[in-house]
């Protein structure tokens, strides 16, 4: 009587193949999976920096445009609408420090409820017309802030190290911008038609190889749309 065969198992030479061709396998996932997530992660940090670009031109813009603006120009000039306070002479409308990092000054006057919005997003709401100051700056923790009328600074955007500031001039009075000076060199009285804001970024990707610390952006701004 033949006895039953024995169930050969794997060989030990099998055995480190499976092992070899497994480890394999999953140092391709690993990296796979490292390679997705720093994809993701360098886009989302794309994404905010392009977000905290957009929020900050579309804040300054819209307020810079606003600058002079005053409810009732057919029966009330400049300087009594805006009156002199401050920094502010009469009927002046912009003004600003020489930094780094600079600070920029714009004052406009609102009538109730007319949807003209200060830097912190708020209107009119009284019962009589209202000159807002909005204050741009930087403060220590890299953020773009606002003040309205020497309140607590409001924070619009994280990540902006620095700001800086020229002040396109009409000097010879033809209509058209012929210099831009700063605001430590800006001639008294002198009539300002533009503004080229320079922001400073914080790179959020300035830990990646070949990646700058921080990036910048400039525009330039018409004054009640005199560009």
């Amino acid at each position: 009587m033949k006895r039953p065969a024995r169930q050969a198992g794997s060989g030990l030479i099998e055995v480190m193949v499976a092992i070899t061709i497994g480890l394999f396998l999953l140092s391709m996932l690993i990296i796979i999976f490292s390679s997705t997530e720093l994809t993701e992660n360098n886009e989302n940090g794309l994404a905010q920096l392009q977000d905290n670009q957009r929020t900050a031109m579309t804040i300054i813009n819209s307020i810079v445009q606003s600058a002079g603006y005053y409810p009732s120009p057919q029966s009330q000039t400049a300087a009594a609408a805006l009156p002199a306070a401050g920094v502010f002479a009469a009927g002046q409308s912009i003004a600003g420090t020489a930094g780094p990092p600079d600070t920029l000054s714009i004052r406009f006057a609102t009538a109730p409820n007319d949807s003209v919005l200060n830097c912190n997003g708020n209107g009119n709401s009284g019962s009589a017309n209202q000159v807002y100051v909005n204050l741009f700056a930087i403060n220590s923790g890299n953020q773009l802030t606002c003040s309205v009328n020497g309140g607590s600074a409001q924070v619009l955007v994280d990540g902006v190290s620095n700001i800086s500031v020229l002040y396109g001039v009409d000097g010879s009075g033809n209509g058209s911008v012929n210099h831009y000076y700063n605001a430590a060199g800006l001639p008294a009285g002198a009539t300002v038609r533009s503004v080229r804001v320079t922001l400073t970024m914080v790179n959020p990707l300035a830990a990646k190889p070949g990646q700058p610390a921080s990036v910048t952006m400039s525009w330039l701004i018409g004054l009640m749309n005199q560009l």
